[in-house]
């Protein structure tokens, strides 16, 4: 089972005023009181999202990169060791299952790291395709706490961490740290015994780099700045990879997969029939999650998340769109009988060539 976060880590956010919300058998901070502070720590110094319900498989042995390989999305054989890759589980028709990140921490070691509240899911996921191979799995304790904006290094080097290296101690407990921008933002992800989390964040608060606590809110507004889709927000388990625009989490050329086939046919031969965009939306529009966009009088799209902060005269979002609206590079409208105001874009993960 996936675990529970310590008293420690909940007494720590009741301190720090956190409004909580459930991620499985965990929580997440949904903010602290000012989204607008906190994202300001994202972008300009560093912010400190704790996200200990996220859950860690370990997989590993002789096999371990083989049993992965066959199963994600993303070429875990090419991972060199410390590097972590956004990565997809699969059905056997290509829909998405899971959203994961791969960690090789050894060469014949893995950390597969799920979305908040669901550990248990990858977990029984990878199992189910374990059969001959010579690999071990099971979850482990292991926090995650992602350190993100232009002052995290620093603030890991006080407390004697080298961000540039995996393996590093804190308390004399091991300490894990990988990069993983978010967007143009520096992102460390930082992996470590639960029981030594709090600690671990408290530390980081005292540092002369001033980080803070952010909130899925804040985090939220940083990633549809950056045009991030988010795992049951923008896409859910109805979606293809394709209709998603996460052809970062795509290694074309590595070979059988479970689901590749459907996505190599989409790739090569075909194309999704809606996909996910950046949208650029007037500042001073009333627009809300659910709106829709349309193109010649014609609903042609949904808005799946909004900025909530203007960036000069516009403020970013994401939507799903008609796959031929796309490919007409129509701009789009609020309103059936509105003028076009609407400008789109690919998204952060969407590497473009061709797919849109």
């Amino acid at each position: 089972m996936a675990t529970v976060p310590d008293n420690a880590m909940k007494q720590l956010h009741e301190q720090h005023a956190a409004r909580l919300i459930p991620a499985g058998n965990g929580e997440l901070a949904q903010d602290y009181g000012d989204t607008a502070a906190e994202v300001a720590a994202l972008t300009d110094g560093a912010g400190i999202f704790d996200l200990s319900a996220c859950g860690v498989v370990l997989v590993r042995g002789p096999d371990a990169g083989t049993l992965l390989g066959g199963i994600t999305t993303n070429d875990v054989a090419r991972l060199s060791v410390g590097r972590l890759q956004p990565n997809l589980l699969c059905a056997t028709k290509g829909r998405i299952l899971h959203s994961v990140l791969v960690l090789r921490t050894k060469p014949e070691e893995y950390l597969v790291i799920s979305e908040p509240g669901d550990g248990d899911g990858v977990a029984i996921h990878i199992d189910g395709y374990h059969v001959r191979e010579e690999a071990q799995l099971g979850m482990v304790g292991l926090s995650r706490i992602d350190l993100i904006g232009p002052q995290a290094p620093d603030a890991l080097r006080e407390l004697d961490a080298d961000p540039a290296q995996l393996a590093n101690t804190f308390g004399a407990q091991p300490l894990l740290l990988s990069a993983l921008p978010f967007g143009h933002i520096p992102r460390i992800v930082c992996l470590l015994p639960a029981g030594q989390a709090a600690a671990f964040v408290e530390a980081l608060l005292a540092t002369s780099a001033g980080p803070r606590l952010v909130g899925q809110a804040a985090v939220d507004e940083l990633r549809t700045r950056a045009g991030i889709p988010r795992f049951g927000v923008d896409f859910d388990t109805t979606f293809l990879p394709a209709e998603a625009a996460l052809y970062d989490h795509i290694a074309f050329g590595k070979g059988c997969y479970v689901g590749q086939e459907i996505h190599a046919r989409m790739h090569y031969r075909g194309h999704p029939n809606r996909k996910l965009v950046a949208v650029r939306l007037p500042a001073a529009a009333a627009v809300a999650v659910g709106d829709a966009l349309y193109a010649d009088g014609e609903q042609v799209g949904t808005l799946t998340s909004v900025a909530g902060e203007a960036d000069g005269d516009a403020r970013g979002g994401i939507a799903l769109i008609r796959f031929k609206t796309l490919q007409a590079g129509l701009p789009l409208a609020l309103e059936p009988d509105g003028s076009p105001v609407v400008t789109l874009h690919a998204t952060a993960g969407d590497l473009g060539h061709g797919h849109a």
